[in-house]
């Protein structure tokens, strides 16, 4: 029970913020707005569905996952804080709303280099954190899917607005961050049972060789 109301904490620290990085960039800065399709709203539904709704299924179901899933939970939810962090330390165009600024550029330094939306993956791995403190899989699973499906749309509409902003230079940057479209477009044709399990390892070395051979021509270190 303590850790799960010290995970609430450490969720208030996470949005807290997020909030208090933003506020001291809003007042001097013009920002264009964006069409964000419907995903603020959403993300609110999910929150409120996340923090009041699926910890009720302790109450009713005693799907229990092990004392260990909880200390688990905490550290991811500590690791999004540390990482959110991180983002807005190294990001001087950071904001939470679906919007650019006037002198904004594209930020390719600390988690930028490999991942386009580090601040999404940040709030996804505390909600991950957060459903994991539950204890509970109905919580989890619920929470899981109901964050991730939220992110992946507000990081859909994201990328539209920034090709919309910035066109080949933001294209050129999806091209050389990490290799999420690619393995994205091969998750969608293994769930339309395009692909069998020997079909998807075959794509996923293609997928490991043709990085490699661009980070080559681009002089970069691949791991």
């Amino acid at each position: 029970m303590i850790l799960f109301l010290f995970s609430y904490i450490l969720l208030a620290v996470l949005f807290y913020l997020e909030y208090r990085y933003e506020s001291s960039r809003t007042t001097t800065t013009l920002q264009t707005s964006a069409d964000d399709r419907g995903t603020t709203r959403l993300l609110l539904i999910m929150w409120f569905m996340s923090l009041i709704i699926a910890p009720f299924w302790i109450l009713f179901m005693a799907t229990t996952m092990s004392v260990a899933a909880g200390w688990v939970g905490l550290a991811f939810i500590v690791g999004g804080i540390s990482l959110l962090r991180w983002t807005t330390f190294v990001n001087p165009f950071y904001l939470r709303t679906m919007a650019t600024t006037d002198d904004h550029y594209i930020c390719t330094d600390g988690p930028y280099k490999t991942i386009r939306h580090p601040g999404y993956l940040a709030f996804l791995l505390a909600w991950i954190g957060f459903g994991l403190v539950t204890s509970n899989w109905i919580s989890f699973f619920m929470i899981t899917v109901l964050m991730t499906w939220a992110y992946i749309l507000r990081i859909q509409a994201e990328e539209q607005m920034m090709l919309d902003r910035f066109g080949v230079d933001y294209q050129q940057y999806m091209n050389e961050s990490y290799r999420n479209g690619d393995l994205n477009k091969m998750a969608m044709m293994l769930q339309k049972g395009c692909l069998n399990e020997d079909e998807a390892n075959n794509k996923l070395e293609e997928i490991r060789i043709s990085c490699a051979d661009r980070d080559a021509r681009n002089g970069i270190l691949a791991t």
